[in-house]
């Protein structure tokens, strides 16, 4: 399989291509949370303008070689004090998955924005629930917390980890 490369997404043509995506997003999130089609057959997505404009927001196409294979967003929208980074939004093309490309992806996007980190994910979700635990603990071992919390109404779980104290990685003096 051709490399996994993260880009960042910086062009009106490379966001529009993510709010795109997102109606795959979208349907993949209906099987645990009630979204339907629009009228004319889409998965709803609002406008992301304002969101690409929102300081600390990064966007990111993720390519298997030359094709096209999911998003990810990263922001600072963070449910604990002390968090500098949120997982906004991360998808992988059923195409791609089960081969380590969300893996690969995910690693990539840890190392460009080391630090505190959250995450989170319906708890229906099976799919995240199977993904995310061993993404994670690939990067950081066993050094993150889990907790099942409401976020928004709904019954999530969290993630919460330092990549700054991963394996293999220098620890800060203190």
């Amino acid at each position: 399989m051709a490399a996994v490369e993260l880009l960042a997404a910086k062009t009106q043509g490379q966001l529009d291509c993510i709010e795109t995506m997102m109606q795959y997003f979208n349907y993949e999130l209906s099987a645990w949370y009630p979204i339907e089609f629009t009228a004319e057959g889409r998965m709803p997505v609002s406008p992301k303008a304002a969101l690409w404009a929102t300081p600390g927001v990064q966007p990111f196409l993720i390519q298997v070689g030359s094709a096209l294979a999911g998003f990810a967003v990263v922001d600072t929208e963070t449910q604990r004090s002390g968090s500098q980074h949120n997982m906004a939004y991360f998808f992988v093309t059923r195409r791609y998955r089960g081969r380590g490309v969300g893996r690969e992806a995910f690693q990539q996007v840890l190392a460009a924005f080391p630090g505190v980190w959250e995450l989170y994910y319906l708890q229906a979700n099976e799919a995240a629930a199977a993904f995310w635990p061993r993404a994670i603990s690939a990067k950081v071992g066993s050094r993150f917390e889990r907790a099942e919390q409401a976020i928004d109404g709904e019954d999530c779980v969290l993630f919460s980890f330092d990549t700054a104290a991963a394996p293999g990685l220098p620890q800060a003096a203190g």
